[in-house]
């Protein structure tokens, strides 16, 4: 029996409620841990489909999953999808599309999965767009039990590689002794000195750093009258890199940097992690090989991940650190790029629906060959854990670790 054949003519039968759901999320764009109508839609079709649903997963109210299992022994596969918008630009990051497809993948899995055996389950994560929201779930055990997970991103291309940022958030405070900058400067201690001096330490790194990695910053806070030496100063550092262990290394020589300008100019200084840290992704390459044959057989062109494609940040790298699992992109419409009101049109109309369909199917087929095929997930252990091993996740790297105070 063709197992990949029936899922595919799910996924065609199913088609005019996907292309509903992302409509409803499309025309209703929600933003981070505020998708009420898009987890609303998403669980209740995962419902009619025969799942399992569960909401307020992890304490968000707008996390969901439904889960199917085929009562027989086997393993237990995961599809993402992701429902938030884009703050000020509705979904021009394509993740209407994203919900449908995982929605879709799931309902056309769960169509083979009673002969193939194993569990099948799709999750609804919210604040992808900042908000953290799977680093959250992964915290608290969301996740726990999945064999393998994948997601697929709207895009201008079809890639199955990816390439992300680790990046940390950062906010530094420096706190001085307020006077008169006219009349008795001699009694204050600026805080706005080693803010000042901090920017210019960070411009001379850049040549030793070169494309390792960045160091972005902005003042936020730099006094309140020009006639006083202020007391409070801040600023906020955002701190990437392609390599999640260089990026930690940033991360301490900036605070280095700051305790050193807190000491010579007698100030104070404090820092805390500004929101979840999100890390570079790991695509299990496994996984990516049965993904590219499976989209190429739906007549997909398969393209390289350039970087000229734009580069963010993800939490979906979390996962990726923590199970086998992978971040792929279906093309929607060619040369657009995301986060524009042009790619955001797009993902609305025919041209998105047929990401939609194309999406499901070959995520749905790509876990039908994981299924299939015992040797084949040996594999995609093997790969997964030559990354642990190179990377070293556990021993590397504790967010909570990232906070204090230095004086």
């Amino acid at each position: 029996m063709n197992y990949k054949n029936i899922a595919q003519e799910k996924v065609d039968a199913i088609m005019p409620k996907l292309i509903a759901l992302s409509d409803k999320i499309w025309n209703n764009p929600e933003y981070n841990f505020e998708e009420y109508i898009a987890c609303e839609s998403f669980s209740s079709l995962l419902n009619e489909f025969g799942f399992e649903v569960k909401t307020g997963l992890s304490g968000l109210k707008t996390a969901c999953k439904g889960t199917y299992s085929s009562g027989k022994p086997g393993l237990h596969i995961g599809f993402l999808g992701e429902y938030d918008a884009v703050p000020g630009m509705g979904h021009a990051c394509g993740h209407n599309l994203m919900a449908a497809m995982a929605v879709g993948a799931g309902a056309a899995l769960k169509s083979v999965i009673d002969d193939l055996g194993g569990t099948v389950t799709v999750f609804g994560t919210p604040a992808e767009e900042g908000g953290g929201g799977k680093v959250i779930m992964l915290e608290n055990g969301a996740f726990n039990g999945l064999d393998a997970a994948m997601i697929i991103h709207s895009a201008n291309e079809t890639v199955i590689n990816d390439i992300s940022y680790s990046k940390t958030d950062v906010i530094v405070d420096f706190y001085g002794k307020k006077s008169h900058a006219a009349t008795w400067p001699e009694e204050g201690i600026s805080a706005l000195t080693p803010v000042l001096e901090l920017f210019n330490i960070l411009n001379a790194m850049r040549l030793e750093i070169a494309d390792r990695g960045k160091i972005l910053g902005i003042i936020t806070k730099g006094g309140d009258d020009p006639i006083m030496i202020p007391d409070h100063c801040q600023a906020k550092f955002t701190v990437r890199s392609f390599d999640m262990k260089y990026k930690i290394e940033l991360l301490n020589r900036l605070v280095n940097v700051c305790e050193s300008l807190a000491k010579a100019t007698q100030t104070k200084f404090e820092y805390k992690i500004d929101s979840y840290s999100y890390e570079d992704i790991r695509n299990n390459p496994v996984i990516e090989n049965l993904l590219a044959d499976n989209f190429t057989e739906l007549g997909e062109k398969v393209m390289p991940r350039r970087r000229e494609l734009g580069i963010g940040t993800t939490d979906v790298g979390n996962l990726t650190h923590k199970i086998p699992a992978l971040q792929s992109y279906v093309k929607v419409v060619p040369y657009l790029r995301g986060h524009t009101p042009e790619f955001e049109e797009a993902v609305g109309g025919p041209q998105g629906h047929r990401a939609i369909m194309v999406g499901a199917k070959a995520m749905a087929m790509t876990a039908v060959d994981i299924l299939s095929d015992p040797k084949k997930y040996d594999e995609i252990i093997e790969a997964f854990n030559d990354m642990k091993e190179k990377n070293q996740w556990e021993e590397q790297y504790d967010r909570n670790s990232a906070s204090g105070e230095q004086s």
